[in-house]
């Protein structure tokens, strides 16, 4: 247990929804708030008055209440005018509270605390697109950056940004292993599991050409069904769509499934015009794999090398149908690849939440 810290969590997204953004920052949160006296507050711009705090806590597993402040009563088109407004909002709501931490996922209240010479950390997951470049160029402004301290998830993105590693540090994404019980009772006869989006270079492409090899294999996909996919997937009756399913039910399904997919391609799109996130992503859905104690397939990108080891912790394979097909019906087949969900299982206590916040505190507050 800390000394109490009084923190504060930025995220500029309106919570909570069926994003990992969403569960990345409720689980970052509730382990801060396991190992300290004082609830982390979290800031955001607006609450989805669907979930009560006790549906929060249910739906991601939390272990304690979140303390959730919203500035915005109705959740708003989030677009450059109220991302500053919500920065400013942030920065008077903060004046008078003495922070011994804040943590942020946004750029602009980055920004503008730093500006005001109040010191955060700011966590950065993804390449800056747009205008967030422009703030970036800004933020490395000496009487800036002195302010400032930087959390990337991997050292892709710290070398793309080029910040000086006194100044920041490296840490993978996590999971609470403690909600997942590993069991093989009652697993499904010839079916696989994927859960996750379906953009461009995730999934998919690979999915449905492998199901067309394995007709009498099952493919059970949980995520949101929009996907460009949709007239090829009518045509195979086993992709099955499951829809989206929360965290919490997730922990539960998962165990009916002696196979876990990741099957991306090098070139993974998103939202972003032009960016290729397979370079840097950390699907949290990998450390969620890990966890459950299942059998692991995935494509070789050199991003989550450090992590997934080839016939140690799981099988990691080239982008080639045939061996993707040859692999996973063999898999189901056999019980000699029992030991990679053992060591998964085991791995996965080393990227836990409740470590990553305390490397989180310790590098802000030295």
């Amino acid at each position: 247990m800390f000394k109490k810290k009084n923190a504060f969590y930025i995220a500029d997204f309106s919570l909570p929804n069926k994003s990992a953004y969403s569960l990345h920052v409720l689980k970052i949160c509730d382990a801060f708030n396991e190992i300290n006296s004082n609830k982390i507050n979290l800031l955001i711009p607006h609450i989805n008055k669907n979930y009560s705090n006790t549906k929060i806590k249910n739906d991601f597993l939390l272990k304690t209440k979140p303390y959730i402040n919203f500035f915005f009563e109705k959740k708003k088109k989030f677009n450059f005018f109220y991302r500053v407004l919500f920065s400013f909002k942030i920065l008077f709501f903060l004046k008078n509270k003495q922070p011994d931490i804040i943590i942020s996922r946004s750029i602009i209240p980055s920004l503008v605390l730093a500006l005001f010479n109040i010191r955060n950390t700011l966590e950065i997951h993804s390449e800056l697109s747009g205008f967030t470049r422009f703030f970036f160029l800004i933020i490395k402004i000496n009487f800036i950056k002195k302010n400032l301290k930087f959390i990337f998830i991997n050292d892709y993105l710290r070398k793309r940004f080029n910040i000086d590693k006194e100044k920041s540090i490296i840490l993978y994404d996590a999971v609470d292993y403690r909600d997942f019980k590993p069991s093989n009772k009652k697993t499904y006869d010839n079916c696989v599991f994927y859960s996750g989006s379906f953009s461009k270079g995730k999934a998919l492409e690979i999915i449905i050409k492998v199901a067309h090899k394995l007709p009498n294999i099952n493919f059970h996909l949980f995520g949101n069904q929009d996907t460009i996919y949709n007239k090829e997937i009518k045509k195979l009756k086993n992709v099955i769509f499951k829809g989206y399913i929360s965290y919490s039910k997730l922990t539960v399904v998962i165990n009916k499934y002696k196979i876990l997919l990741m099957p991306y391609k090098k070139n993974v799109g998103v939202l972003i015009k032009d960016i290729n996130v397979a370079k840097y992503f950390s699907p949290l859905k990998m450390y969620d794999y890990l966890a459950s104690g299942k059998i692991i397939i995935a494509s070789d990108l050199p991003v989550y090398r450090d992590i997934l080891k080839n016939n140690i912790n799981a099988i990691i394979l080239k982008d080639d149908v045939k061996i993707w097909s040859k692999m996973i019906s063999k898999v189901l087949k056999s019980n000699n690849y029992d030991n990679l969900g053992k060591n998964a299982r085991k791995i996965s206590k080393n990227y836990s939440w409740r470590n990553r916040i305390t490397k989180i505190i310790n590098f802000q507050t030295q």
